[in-house]
């Protein structure tokens, strides 16, 4: 179960990063939407000019303005206007954002295309509306996309006469050919973009499954086989971590270890011991946290503390040994393990380095009397001393 939970964990938070990418893919599909209304309105502002100079103009300026630059760029600046409300509008599913913007796109194709549609070319902004939504993978959006692409550009040219100097199909042999053309080139836009969106999936899904697998690999090299806990290999990691970061919230160190463990091996058997070492690892892990708890090698555990005081991680550690006595192995009821503890506490003027060095030596004064806790204390303010190892005994005197 524990694995299983471990596999979704990784899944969502890759999953969590794709569909990351794919917000960042919306927000710049909505603006290539808003460029292209942008560009087709300099664009025809600019064809104006070029058509008042010259002797093509069949209509008045004014009637030109308002029928060929006013007209298609107003409803599609309303279009993007709607599309813009629904994009911040927090409430509305990204599945339903997602299909807003692509079919905006499409609105905004039909608009120029049906405006200008003398200029039969234009169609081929419905083939960049249909690839824009490979990204997306969704066979359902792309096809939406590919079949109101190919309505809407039949229907503009068969029912609608905006521009009168359109040329009807139902008149001209060339105009019809290069209508089927557009109709052959945007039926194979969205067969080629049916092959994308295939093998796009298969790409994440192996992209994903070869993430999923480095993570759990990645994650295993940190974590200790038998105990589960975290190895020495993370240690040094977090080590590292808080050399660089060098903390200012209260940081205890410490090391445990069972007491006469060799003893253990010794007459019940290395399965026994294992069975010990685990046991001992679920203690740790139960008072102190998963992610404090390293199994440093053999017996030997370390802890890493954040925002604890000694007196705290003191009476942790001996509800630690109280509920380690209560423990019973079966086969061996006669086995009542008992664990020693060294514990320091980190100075910004020693640093990281000295951190484990304390805790040994406090471990190592432990380890005399078995069953006990020795403090390293800092004592800079007494002359000609800086450290000081005491016990549970000490302080309370």
């Amino acid at each position: 179960m524990e694995e299983k939970a471990t596999h979704t964990l990784h899944i969502e938070t890759i999953r969590a990063e794709l569909n990351r990418i794919l917000d960042e893919w919306l927000l710049l599909h909505y603006r290539l939407a808003a460029i292209l209304v942008a560009i087709a309105f300099v664009v025809e502002i600019g064809l104006a000019f070029f058509i008042a100079r010259s002797e093509i103009l069949t209509t008045t300026i004014e009637r030109y303005v308002l029928k060929f630059i006013l007209a298609p760029s107003g409803l599609a600046g309303l279009c993007l206007l709607a599309t813009t409300l629904t994009i911040r509008e927090k409430r509305v599913p990204h599945r339903a954002k997602v299909y807003v913007v692509s079919l905006t796109y499409v609105a905004i194709c039909f608009i120029y295309y049906t405006a200008h549609s003398a200029f039969i070319a234009i169609y081929s902004l419905y083939a960049v509306a249909i690839f824009m939504t490979t990204t997306y993978a969704d066979y359902k959006l792309t096809g939406l996309v590919s079949v109101l692409s190919l309505v809407s550009l039949l229907v503009s040219e068969l029912f609608f006469q905006w521009d009168v100097d359109k040329i009807s199909v139902f008149d001209n042999v060339n105009r019809l050919v290069e209508l089927l053309v557009a109709v052959a080139v945007l039926i194979g836009c969205s067969l080629v973009s049916g092959v994308t969106i295939h093998y796009e999936r298969r790409k994440n899904e192996a992209s994903l499954r070869r993430e999923v697998e480095r993570e759990i690999m990645k994650e295993s090299l940190l974590y200790d086989e038998l105990t589960g806990s975290l190895n020495r290999k993370a240690l040094h990691e977090e080590l590292k971590s808080l050399e660089k970061t060098s903390p200012t919230a209260p940081l205890v160190f410490g090391i445990a270890d069972i007491d006469h463990f060799k003893s253990v091996n010794d007459l019940y058997g290395h399965h026994v011991g294992d069975l010990c070492l685990m046991e001992f690892a679920c203690i740790l892990c139960e008072y102190f946290g998963e992610s404090t708890v390293y199994r440093y090698g053999g017996d030997e555990f370390c802890l890493i503390l954040r925002n604890t005081t000694l007196s705290t991680a003191e009476q942790l550690c001996e509800r630690v040994q109280n509920r380690l006595r209560r423990v019973e192995f079966e086969g061996v009821p006669e086995l009542k393990p008992t664990a020693s503890f060294g514990l320091t506490t980190y100075s910004e003027s020693e640093g990281v380095t000295r951190l484990f060095n304390h805790a040994d030596e406090a471990l190592y004064e432990a380890k005399i009397t078995r069953n006990s806790i020795r403090v390293l204390r800092h004592a800079s303010s007494e002359p000609g001393r800086r450290m000081q190892i005491t016990s549970q005994e000490d302080v309370s005197l």
